[in-house]
């Protein structure tokens, strides 16, 4: 009866919680497994004919082929692996129209910029490549003009006045991505989204969804991270060069402690499920490396980022728990590898040479290409 008495008492008393170095070490140990692992798994997710499908929107497959065709090639995949090279040529036949036909071309144009801007300096010289540039410009002229005239974008590239900083940080992202891959990228566009940030940050130091222009309501731990990045961005793309030029912007600086702020109260808090954990992930690793954060104040965001995501990691290798299963899986694998776009001047040496990144072994005292 005693010894039943002690194992009942043992099976209620909670598991300890992993210290700061039990948890670094975790990391350490199961990073690079866990990527190798997502690899497989992002791989057995596309379709015969190339594509990948999105599981939440399904009228077009275009973001999500563009999206898994990124996320292979930044993490270290070859442009003639059979899944991203069968990926690329999808995209390349099957351009896209940016027609009223999918709810979210400003998603899905900004991610095929990104794929292209990794693949482009990989390709060899010749039509497929020359196909690939005019289709990469392409995209970036339309992120142009979809963009709202004051900054920041909407779904649609007559989006009635909506925009919110969701779409905004993925427009950002596509034409920072293009403008490294040489595509032609005007500096009004920059000069317009310094207004947009600067105009849109709340109080607290964040930003909200949909609180453009109008500096009023409650900021979000997601929206304050693409936030803190489309800032740097534009600040870097508008002439500031350098993390720590970046990062003493008094903007900056507001914004890095609301991220803090929003980390500390809890990073499931006021999260969608459509984009959950992994989404605000990405968004913090593009903020933290653009700015050069190792520390957010005095949070190693990422070991906390990739504990939280090794941990629900599934025995096959599935990554991420948001509605969207591609886009967690992939959001996931992007911050394991800190494979963030940077900031490079197309007139750099090698204006488009994709980020190449160690998992745990990533510097972020270091940005990558900050020019």
């Amino acid at each position: 009866m005693v010894r039943f008495a002690i194992a009942l008492v043992v099976l209620l008393v909670p598991p300890q919680e992993a210290s700061e170095a039990e948890r670094r070490a975790f990391v350490e140990k199961n990073v690079d497994k866990a990527v190798e692992k997502g690899l497989r798994e992002l791989r057995g997710l596309q379709k015969p004919a190339g594509f990948f499908e999105s599981t939440k929107y399904g009228k077009s497959n275009y973001g999500a082929t563009a999206l898994a065709l990124y996320t292979l090639l930044a993490t270290g995949v070859a442009i003639e692996d059979p899944a991203a090279a069968k990926a690329f040529d999808w995209l390349l036949a099957n351009p896209f129209t940016g027609d009223e036909t999918s709810r979210n071309d400003t998603y899905e144009i900004s991610l095929i910029a990104v794929a292209l801007s990794y693949s482009v300096p990989r390709l060899a010289t010749g039509p497929r490549r020359d196909r690939a540039v005019a289709m990469l410009q392409r995209a970036a002229d339309w992120l142009v003009g979809a963009q709202a005239p004051g900054g920041g974008w909407g779904y649609k590239s007559k989006s009635d006045g909506w925009h919110d900083h969701s779409n905004s940080q993925f427009a950002v992202l596509g034409l920072r991505a293009a403008a490294n891959a040489g595509a032609r990228v005007k500096k009004g566009v920059w000069d317009r989204e310094l207004t947009h940030y600067k105009s849109s940050q709340l109080a607290d130091g964040g930003w909200g969804y949909r609180a453009c222009y109008m500096r009023k309501g409650a900021s979000t731990a997601t929206m304050t991270a693409a936030g803190v990045m489309g800032l740097a961005m534009a600040l870097a793309s508008a002439g500031a060069t350098g993390p720590d030029r970046i990062s003493s912007d008094p903007a900056i600086r507001k914004g890095l402690s609301a991220m803090q702020v929003h980390w500390n109260r809890g990073l499931t808090n006021e999260l969608k499920p459509l984009g959950g954990v992994p989404y605000l992930l990405y968004s913090v690793e593009r903020a933290c490396m653009v700015t050069g954060q190792q520390l957010l104040v005095n949070i190693d965001w990422y070991v906390e980022g990739s504990w939280l995501l090794l941990r629900e990691a599934t025995q096959d290798g599935l990554l991420g728990s948001g509605r969207d299963r591609l886009a967690s899986h992939c959001f996931s694998l992007l911050f394991l590898k800190r494979a963030f776009v940077p900031v490079a001047t197309p007139t750099s040496s090698n204006p488009g040479e994709p980020v190449k990144s160690g998992g745990s072994d990533a510097n972020a005292d270091r940005p990558r290409e900050m020019e």
